[in-house]
């Protein structure tokens, strides 16, 4: 638990019996050593086709307590930037599994361009966040965000579609992050599963209102006589329904809505390169779903026994068919059957092998050949070699 709140770099505990009064007592001794009052970093992150430079400036156990303020700033290759100052306070005295839960208030500018749909935003708010876990590998994330958006047009080729969205909106939200983390590794598991359920509920104050459900599952399976080769199988789903009322009128911009398309989901296709589009402009939709059966394995003549083992160990060969749909409408009201036959319509496939390879523990890179089978006239497949860097994959 000390180690989860931060406030040590290292922490032994040494114990030793000793004889007192005819009985055999134990000794307990604690060995920790505390982190600096103050401390800066400059490091390189990784992520989704993304790299950035971020400065940081922390100070654990503020209070003495487990509190730590933070403050970061970031710059992408991809022309974001993003300043975050936060507060975070553990809830001591609280039922709790592995670390108690903790409050982090922050205030956050973010700044970001998106050259497939034509647009750059603006957000500046304030996010509250009560993280906590109820079982071993259970985690909680209860959110509210306040957000004054400015999205404008990135420049004069940008689609009227776009430039119909851009302007100021106003969101207040909160959200609500579930995740059940039972795999044996992030980058390359091979046993275990995932299950990450997100809800958000935008209008409470501001004129954004919408209604949003996002769902992630992973199976990981080894192969039977094959430990080291392993067969999982992914699948994401999303619904987003814009909210109205007589008294107010709610608007929902092209930054709530899904994407898809590119080496980190449906892969064989350009970035938002799956779906509606207007003027080669990509306009995302109001319903997905995105599934991926792919077969790990290692590379050939690297056991255990090999002398490159420990190199080799971070490459992967991968196989995999991907398939999806990102539908515009909303409108899901009638059967199950229905439902899933309107999802499946016009539906993606697309199949490849290729390389991957971890990345620092929490991120990895691949190298793949795409073969699209499946495409409709507003997509914008890529077929052939596609590289991608990220941390959430298909």
């Amino acid at each position: 638990m000390n180690l989860g709140l931060g406030c040590f770099s290292n922490v032994d505990v040494q114990i030793d019996t000793a004889q007192a009064g005819g009985q055999a007592d134990f000794e307990v001794t604690f060995k920790v050593d505390e982190l600096k009052r103050l401390s800066g970093a400059v490091n390189t992150m990784m992520g989704n086709q993304e790299g950035s430079v971020m400065l940081g400036l922390k100070s654990p156990n503020l209070l003495g307590r487990g509190e730590k303020f933070q403050a970061d700033y970031s710059y992408g290759t991809l022309k974001t930037n993003q300043f975050n100052v936060s507060f975070t306070k553990p809830l001591h005295g609280l039922p709790s599994h592995e670390v108690p839960p903790t409050v982090t208030v922050s205030g956050f500018q973010q700044m970001g361009e998106f050259p497939w749909s034509g647009y750059k935003e603006l957000n500046r708010g304030l996010l509250c966040n009560l993280a906590f876990m109820s079982a071993p590998q259970v985690s909680h994330s209860l959110q509210y965000e306040a957000a004054w958006r400015n999205l404008t047009c990135l420049n004069k080729s940008s689609a009227f579609a776009v430039r119909e969205q851009c302007g100021h909106t106003l969101k207040s939200a909160l959200r609500h992050i579930l995740s059940v983390d039972r795999r044996d590794n992030p980058v390359f598991p091979t046993e275990g599963s995932l299950f990450k359920l997100q809800q958000e509920f935008a209008g409470i104050g501001g004129d954004v209102g919408y209604f949003k459900n996002e769902l992630e599952t992973q199976v990981n399976v080894p192969l039977p006589g094959a430990p080291q080769v392993t067969l999982q199988g992914t699948f994401h789903c999303g619904h987003i329904k814009r909210m109205t009322s007589d008294t107010s009128e709610k608007t929902m911009t092209m930054a709530d809505r899904f994407y898809l398309g590119g080496p980190i989901n449906v892969r064989g296709f350009e970035m938002r390169g799956l779906g509606p589009s207007s003027e080669n402009c990509a306009l995302g939709g109001l319903t997905y779903w995105a599934a991926g059966l792919h077969l790990y394995s290692p590379l050939p003549f690297t056991g255990p026994s090999s002398s490159t083992a420990g190199l080799f160990d971070l490459f992967r060969l991968h196989t995999f068919f991907n398939a999806g749909n990102l539908m515009s409408h909303a409108n899901l009201n009638g059967s199950l059957q229905q439902n899933v036959d309107l999802a499946m319509q016009n539906s993606r496939l697309v199949y490849g092998l290729g390389l991957a390879f971890k990345l620092g523990g929490i991120a990895r890179v691949e190298l793949n050949y795409c073969v699209p089978l499946r495409t409709q006239k507003t997509d914008k497949p890529s077929p052939g070699l596609q590289f991608g860097v990220g941390v959430d994959f298909l």
